[in-house]
């Protein structure tokens, strides 16, 4: 009885040793489909999002933005991903600044689809896409897109050789001359100046001080002016 008690045991590992090989075995087989069809699907999707982006209507673009940002979500678009940046990038500027300049027409000015693609570079974050918003920030004239520009600035964070700050900067001043300025983009641009200071470790570039004195003391909403005397406390950073 013993023997064939363990007969019947050696026999069942077998047998389960045997199963689980020949199920790794498939596993790996539908991963290696999986992949393949992965990568196909991405560049079909790539296509529809660049085919989109082209196209004349808001509509179409706003389904390009939320495809993009439907493969960022999956983890399929990265920071150095130029090809898709530059898609991005082109939704978030087409109609302004230097492209209005290089064409000398104005064509496809929707502000609410390059704001939705600003914040999208945001989202997605690294050198290139920072690039991209500096561009935005220097080149339009709309406050709600400006805003997603600097916020998006200081998610990013990094502010090598005060660049990203000084063109911060000269939003705020450009906001801070007006007799009613933005109140929604001065606040972002402080968000931005206290997000770049915890992830740089502070903030010394006394140009930034003085404009945010200046906010302090400007004719925005009272909130607004509080905000900027809490971020000239917290510039030392963490």
């Amino acid at each position: 009885m013993g023997k064939l008690v363990a007969i019947s045991v050696s026999l069942l590992i077998i047998l389960g040793s045997t199963a689980l090989w020949a199920q790794e075995q498939a596993s790996d087989e539908v991963s290696g489909r999986t992949i393949e069809e992965l990568y196909l699907e991405q560049a079909i999707d790539q296509q529809i999002i660049r085919g989109q982006a082209r196209s004349n209507t808001r509509e179409a673009k706003f389904l390009a933005i939320q495809g993009v940002r439907a493969m960022v979500q999956r983890g399929e678009i990265s920071p150095d991903n130029a090809e898709m940046i530059r898609v991005v990038e082109g939704l978030a500027s087409e109609g302004v600044g230097r492209q209005v300049r290089t064409s000398g027409a104005v064509s496809n000015n929707f502000p609410d689809v390059r704001r939705e693609a600003v914040g999208l570079l945001g989202d997605i974050g690294g050198p290139i896409a920072q690039r991209a918003l500096i561009r935005v920030v220097q080149d339009d004239p709309e406050p709600m897109v400006l805003a997603e520009a600097v916020y998006g600035l200081g998610s990013i964070g990094s502010n090598e050789d005060n660049e990203v700050t000084a063109n911060i900067v000269a939003v705020l001043r450009g906001q801070n001359a007006r007799e009613m300025p933005d109140n929604n983009l001065a606040f972002a641009s402080l968000l931005a100046l206290e997000k770049i200071a915890t992830a740089s470790g502070g903030i010394t570039d006394p140009t930034v001080v003085d404009a945010l004195l200046d906010v302090a003391t400007g004719n925005y909403v009272r909130e607004v002016r509080l905000k900027a005397i809490d971020v000239i406390y917290n510039l030392r950073g963490a």
